[in-house]
C-alpha cells in the first residue's frame, strides 16, 4: 500500500511538473551543459520585474499546460531576470525589450529571438515559426516577392513587420492582401486573421465590412469576430465618453446616434451596461458646467469601473479647467471619492490633479 501510495505521488509530480513550463534553476554555463546533454535548445525567457507584459506571462501562459508540455519537450527553459542575475547575459545578446525570447544552440549560438506578450497558442506558434527556416525575415520577404501569398505567410510577414515597429509597412501588407480577396473568400476561416488581430479602426473598410457581414461568417468565427467588433464599438464610444470628439471638434450628432443605434442592433448593449455612457455622453451637450458637474456627482457610483476611470482620467477635457471655481469643485470632486477608488483609478485622479493644481 505504501508503495501503491508512493508511486501515485510520483505520478502526480510528474504530471504537475509536465502541466508547465519547467524553467530550471541553473546557470548559463550548466544550462549549456544540459542541452548538449539533452539534444534539446536553450530557450531564456528575458524579463525585469516592473514589466507588466512579463508578469502576464509567467502567471497566464507559461503555466498552462500544452505550453508547458510543448516547452519541456523541446528546450532547457531559463528565466532570467536582465537587470539582477542575467544582466550581463542580456548585455552579451543586446536585449533591449521585454520580455525578449531567445533560442540559442548548445554553443550559445542564437538561433531566434522574439518579444511581446502573447497567448498560449500564438506563443507556440511564433516558437515553432522562429526556428523555421522557411519563415526566417529574408526568407519571408523573399517568398512575399516572390508572389506568395498564403494566409499563413501574409500573418507572418505582416506580424514581423509590426515587430520591428513598421506599423506602415504591416498594414501595407494587410490591406494589399485584403484589396486581392473576394468577399467569399474574405470570410473564409483562414482569412479571420485579417479581422481579428489587424481591424481596429471604426470607420475602417474592414469594420464596415465585419458589421455587413456579421451572419455569413461561419460559426467557428462568428464569435472571434463579434468580440473584435465589439472592442471596436466600446473604443469608439469612449472618443465620446472621454470629451475627445467634442474637444477636437469631431462630435457628431449624426454620427454618434448611428453609432449608439448599431450598438444596440449588433446586441453589444443586451444587458444594459453602455446605457449608463449612452446617457452620459447626451447629457453633456445639454447641460454647463455646473450642471453637468452635479450630474456626475449623483451618476458616478452607477459607471462600471471602466468607465470611472475614464471619467476620472478626462475631467479636464470634459470642463473649462481654467475656470478657477470649476477647476476647485473638480478637485473636490475627485478627493470626496479618492478613498473609495481602485488603485488604478486613485493613479488616474493623482494625474488629473496634478494636471489641474499644476
Amino acid at each position: 500500500m505504501k508503495k501503491f501510495l508512493a508511486s501515485m505521488l510520483m505520478g502526480a509530480a510528474v504530471l504537475s511538473a509536465s502541466a508547465q513550463t519547467d524553467f530550471r534553476h541553473i546557470s548559463f554555463d550548466e544550462a549549456l551543459t544540459a542541452a548538449k546533454q539533452e539534444n534539446k535548445l536553450i530557450f531564456i525567457d528575458f524579463y525585469t520585474t516592473w514589466c507588466g507584459p512579463c508578469k502576464m506571462m509567467s502567471n497566464k501562459v507559461f503555466p498552462q499546460k500544452n505550453v508547458g508540455d510543448f516547452m519541456n519537450a523541446k528546450f532547457i527553459p531559463l528565466k532570467m531576470d536582465a537587470e539582477k542575475e542575467g544582466l550581463e547575459l542580456a548585455k552579451r545578446y543586446a536585449v533591449k525589450a521585454y520580455p525578449t525570447y531567445i533560442i540559442l544552440n548548445a554553443q550559445g549560438k542564437e538561433e531566434a529571438r522574439f518579444t511581446g506578450a502573447m497567448e498560449g497558442d500564438v506563443f507556440i506558434n511564433k516558437v515553432n515559426a522562429s526556428l523555421d527556416p522557411e519563415q526566417k525575415p529574408e526568407r519571408l520577404k523573399a517568398r512575399y516577392e516572390a508572389g506568395d501569398r498564403t494566409p499563413e505567410l501574409v500573418n507572418t510577414y505582416a506580424m514581423q513587420h509590426f515587430e520591428k515597429r513598421d506599423e506602415k509597412g504591416g498594414f501595407k501588407v494587410i490591406d494589399d492582401y485584403y484589396n486581392s480577396l473576394s468577399d467569399a473568400d474574405r470570410i473564409k476561416d483562414e482569412n479571420i486573421f485579417i479581422f481579428t488581430r489587424y481591424t481596429f479602426d471604426f470607420d475602417s473598410e474592414r469594420t464596415r465590412f465585419m458589421v455587413d457581414h456579421i451572419k455569413d461568417f461561419s460559426k467557428a468565427s462568428a464569435s472571434s469576430v463579434g468580440e473584435r467588433l465589439a472592442d471596436i464599438y466600446k473604443t469608439e464610444l469612449g472618443s465620446y465618453f472621454s470629451g475627445y470628439k467634442r474637444q477636437q471638434g469631431l462630435y457628431d450628432e449624426n454620427a454618434y446616434n448611428k453609432l449608439k443605434k448599431e450598438m444596440n442592433d449588433l446586441g453589444f448593449n443586451n444587458d444594459g451596461k453602455f446605457t449608463p455612457a449612452f446617457e452620459f455622453i447626451e447629457q453633456r451637450g445639454k447641460m454647463n458646467d455646473t450642471e453637468f458637474l452635479a450630474y456626475c456627482e449623483n451618476k458616478y457610483d452607477n459607471f462600471s469601473q471602466n468607465y470611472k476611470e475614464l471619467l476620472v482620467m478626462n475631467l479636464p477635457r470634459l470642463f473649462d479647467i481654467e475656470n478657477p471655481t470649476t477647476a476647485a469643485n473638480i478637485c473636490k470632486f475627485i478627493r470626496n471619492r479618492i478613498a473609495k477608488m481602485s488603485p488604478v483609478c486613485i493613479q488616474m485622479a493623482g494625474r488629473t490633479l496634478g494636471s489641474i493644481e499644476k
